[in-house]
């Protein structure tokens, strides 16, 4: 055969000797074959991505369905399928008024119109799950369509409940913050009013020694001394704050609380306190145990709405096999007879934010805190309950061997006559003057300042006097920390003690409290008495 008349042509998968009218036969079918190639792969791909989706439309704990203009489901994932099951095994071709009921479809028609007009649609709901319950779900309608006109809503529902629990977290946490903002910037003015009062209730106790007005004047230290922990209790409930250890009797802790405690209950409400015959004494954050027992009296009153009995005793116990090491601690059991609680209230009653209580009456964090409080004082707190017949919460604390150390002769000794001068920067002129009498009234030469330029002036004047500078913290353009480094170039070893109404790790973190000693407002006039002499060297 000649060559040109016999050469093959290749195209595609055809291999045949063409020629004349015959080659664009050939051409054609190559072409048409090519292209039903890349019908079939892309054919195949999308019943990979279909069986893909259809994975996800399945496999999702979401519930999907789809629904035409006849408001007839058309399609529903296993998810949703399952949740109707038990009334409508066959759910396809039903109409959503005969399955989700004629009153719920009432309710949501306007939106399901509004999609099939066009929008996307979102809204908020709640839903009773078969094995959760009733849950907070987010509900989206979104149109499908075919040309111009909408034929078809694809509903997607999502269980929102554990986001909403967050976000309610998230705003109790913020709140509070907010809270631990506003005492922190209420505490300053709020214990210079308490450090006036102490001082002067001070001063009429010397003066009158052992007259009726001495005595009024005692029950006023103890009502500001309780005003004072009040504050400190709300700023460690707000935000992180050093504990303050001490040998606390807590026989004499509940009895002195008693009185506040009564004022907290209601009338109706008969507050019942037995101490154990044998001290009990604890290593502990005084301030931190009265909160743990101010918060479980309150909590009792609310469960007591028609009255009842809130009983609090304290005792010993002998712990072996418990999470406590074995041995002997001391006790603090707090019992009403109210409402009590279910059992699924009680697992979650030491839960941070869990709370029965209505919107606006608790925050779910006085339990939570009282826990902890107790667990960083190696202690344990455990709680019996039934509904019913009332609750009753047990404070196991270690016993210590130690003795509380503030005893009377001691005070008194702290308040005897001193001497020496004294710079006195204080811009609130009721605790200046308060301060200025007491130290005068023990024998001391004071001389005062109202802020901080005033001071170094007066310090400049008087250096070969001054033995020891006693100043505010928070003052106007210089505050104490700023006047203490000015004064200490002119003398550097000169004492200095610094007062605020603020506590000591809020300062520290500040940077305003360093190089003195500290004492934080309202100062006890033994405290200030026992400062100036310890910087004197007496």
């Amino acid at each position: 055969m000649p060559g040109s008349d016999q050469q093959g042509m290749e195209y595609g998968m055809f291999t045949h000797p063409v020629q004349g009218e015959h080659r664009t036969l050939y051409q054609e079918l190559v072409l048409v074959n090519r292209t039903l190639e890349q019908k079939v792969q892309e054919l195949n791909r999308a019943q990979q991505r279909l069986m893909e989706y259809r994975k996800v439309f399945e496999c999702t704990g979401d519930f999907i369905y789809v629904f035409d203009r006849d408001y007839r489901y058309l399609m529903a994932n296993e998810a949703y399928r399952d949740s109707r099951k038990s009334l409508f095994p066959d759910l396809i071709g039903r109409t959503l008024p005969e399955v989700i009921g004629a009153e719920t479809f009432a309710r949501i028609k306007p939106q399901v119109d509004a999609c099939f007009a066009g929008s996307e649609v979102s809204y908020e709901d709640s839903y009773h799950y078969l094995d959760k319950g009733k849950r907070d779900v987010l509900v989206t309608f979104s149109p499908v369509f075919d040309g111009d006109r909408v034929e078809r809503v694809a509903c997607l529902i999502k269980d929102v409940s554990e986001r909403k629990l967050l976000e309610e977290q998230l705003r109790q946490s913020q709140k509070m913050e907010a809270i631990g903002t506003l005492a922190g910037g209420i505490a300053h003015d709020f214990n210079n009013i308490l450090t006036v009062i102490a001082g002067y209730a001070s001063l009429i106790q010397i003066n009158g020694e052992e007259s009726e007005a001495a005595g009024m004047a005692g029950e006023i230290l103890l009502s500001v001394e309780r005003a004072a922990e009040m504050t400190r209790s709300l700023l460690a409930f707000s935000r992180k704050q050093e504990v303050h250890l001490e040998t606390v009797d807590l026989n004499r802790l509940v009895a002195e609380l008693q009185k506040s405690l009564s004022r907290l209950i209601s009338e109706d409400i008969e507050l019942v306190v037995r101490i154990a015959g044998e001290e009990l004494c604890c290593i502990a954050d005084r301030g931190q145990l009265e909160q743990v027992l101010i918060n479980l009296a309150v909590n009792a009153r609310d469960a007591m709405p028609g009255g009842g009995i809130l009983d609090i005793r304290t005792d010993t116990a002998e712990l072996e096999g418990e999470d406590l090491p074995d041995g002997r601690y001391a006790l603090i059991t707090v019992s009403d007879n109210g409402t009590g609680m279910a059992k699924e209230v009680q697992e979650r009653v030491f839960e941070p934010f869990f709370t029965t209580k209505e919107v606006g009456k608790g925050t779910g964090l006085g339990l939570s805190s009282c826990y902890g409080i107790i667990k960083k004082h190696n202690g344990a707190l455990c709680m019996q309950s039934e509904p019913g017949a009332g609750t009753s919460f047990r404070i196991y604390l270690p016993l210590s061997g130690e003795r509380p150390c503030r005893q009377r002769e001691e005070c008194e000794e702290r308040l005897s006559a001193g001497s020496g001068t004294l710079l006195l920067v204080e811009d609130e002129e009721t605790v200046r003057d308060m301060t200025r009498l007491l130290l005068e009234r023990h024998g001391y030469r004071v001389m005062t300042a109202r802020n901080g330029h005033e001071a170094l002036e007066l310090y400049r004047q008087n250096r070969e006097r001054v033995q020891v500078l006693l100043s505010d913290v928070i003052m106007p353009r210089m505050n104490g920390r700023e006047l203490c480094e000015q004064v200490r170039q002119l003398a550097p070893g000169l004492p200095v003690i610094f007062m605020s109404g603020y506590p000591a790790d809020v300062m520290s973190e500040k940077g305003l409290c360093g190089g003195g000693a500290y004492l934080q407002k309202p100062v006890k006039p033994e405290d200030l008495l026992g400062a100036l002499r310890r910087a004197l060297g007496g």
